[in-house]
């Protein structure tokens, strides 16, 4: 790569040399225009084709990637190593991304004043080839009421038992579902009502 940029270099030393000395022997005139024209042309022309090298060459670039992992097991070794280096950067974006999306749900419920989050199942898109990849396809919440803070009024939500009749404790600890969190929640995600379910425990 350097021997090509020190090679375009020296020819446009050479181009602009040629220029300046074309420019001295002849009359003032037209000619001026169409030497500089004709020079312009080849300084872009060698330009382009530097860069055109250039880029082919990038690809030789990418088995860098492989080069660590390349050891004694030979080319096979090496792309199963690269493909495991690859599955665990996928599992750690997916888990930035519930982590976030952790936070922005904490942030939302303890806005409405009355509950904050107790539990979180997240369900993300897995499929890396996807172009939904990392983003929400199933919120599983659980909320409990919040430790009033400061002087701000709490939102009153009637908590909607799903269930049979009769069996609204069961001994379980939780007082029922918050279908309009779930619905702002969703509306918040650009997700479903389907897709987010919260639950309000005692």
């Amino acid at each position: 790569m350097s021997a090509l940029i020190s090679g375009l270099i020296r020819n446009l030393v050479v181009i602009i040399f040629l220029n300046l000395l074309l420019e001295m022997m002849l009359p003032r005139g037209e000619f001026h225009r169409y030497i500089r024209l004709v020079t312009g042309l080849i300084v872009i022309l060698m330009v382009v084709g530097t860069m055109s090298v250039l880029v082919r060459r990038v690809p030789e670039l990418e088995p860098a990637l492989a080069a660590p992992f390349a050891g004694a097991g030979g080319g096979a070794a090496a792309a199963e190593q690269v493909e495991k280096a690859g599955e665990a950067y996928r599992r750690q974006v997916l888990q930035q991304c519930r982590a976030a999306l952790e936070v922005q749900l904490r942030k939302e419920i303890a806005a409405w004043g009355e509950w904050e989050l107790a539990e979180a199942a997240i369900v993300l898109e897995e499929d890396y080839n996807s172009g939904s990849f990392g983003e929400p396809l199933q919120l599983s919440l659980v909320v409990k009421k919040a430790a009033h803070r400061g002087k701000v009024a709490p939102v009153h939500i009637e908590p909607v038992v799903v269930g049979e009749p009769g069996a609204e404790d069961g001994g379980s600890g939780t007082a029922g579902r918050l279908p309009e969190l779930e619905r702002y929640l969703a509306a918040l995600l650009q997700l479903s009502p389907e897709q987010v379910t919260v639950t309000a425990c005692e």
